[in-house]
C-alpha cells in the first residue's frame, strides 16, 4: 500500500552502521529508554550509502525529543508495511521479507525509510520509492 507522508523532523540519537552490525544497532536500541523520548517513536534510515546491504545512519527519536541529533523525514510516497507484531523480532521479520521481496527494491529510492511506533503498539515501516 502507497502513502504520502509529509517531511517531519526527527530529533534523536544518530549512528553510522549496516546490517552486518546488529551489535550498534541494538546497543543504540538499548539507549531509548534513557532518552526519555515522549511521543511516537521513530528509527529513521537514511544516507544509504547504496542499498540494504551498505551503510547507513540510522536515528531513533521522535519529533518531540530535546535531542542534538535531527534528520528530516522527506515528504513523498512510501509503502506502508504492517509489521504483524510490534516487538522486536516482529520487526526483524518484516525486514526479513522486505530484503527477499525483489518487486519492492526495484522501486526503492533509499532516500528516508521509517519504522514508526506508536503509542498503542502498532509498528508500521514506510520505505521511500
Amino acid at each position: 500500500m502507497t502513502t504520502q507522508l509529509t517531511e517531519k523532523t526527527i530529533k534523536g540519537k544518530r549512528i553510522r552502521t549496516n546490517n552486518q552490525r546488529i551489535e550498534e544497532i541494538i546497543a543504540l536500541w538499548s539507549e531509548v529508554p534513557a532518552m526519555n523520548i515522549a511521543g511516537d517513536l521513530y528509527a529513521v534510515y537514511s544516507n544509504y550509502e547504496t542499498n540494504f546491504k551498505g551503510d547507513y545512519d540510522l536515528l531513533i527519536g521522535s519529533e518531540q525529543a530535546d535531542l542534538q541529533d535531527e534528520v528530516k523525514i522527506l515528504a513523498g510516497e512510501y509503502v506502508a508495511i504492517p509489521v504483524a507484531e510490534g516487538t522486536p523480532e516482529g520487526v526483524g521479520k518484516a525486514w526479513q521479507k522486505i530484503w527477499q521481496d525483489e518487486a519492492l527494491e526495484k522501486r526503492r529510492t533509499y532516500r528516508t525509510d521509517i519504522e514508526h511506533y506508536q503509542k498503542d503498539g502498532t509498528v508500521t515501516i514506510f520505505l521511500s520509492i
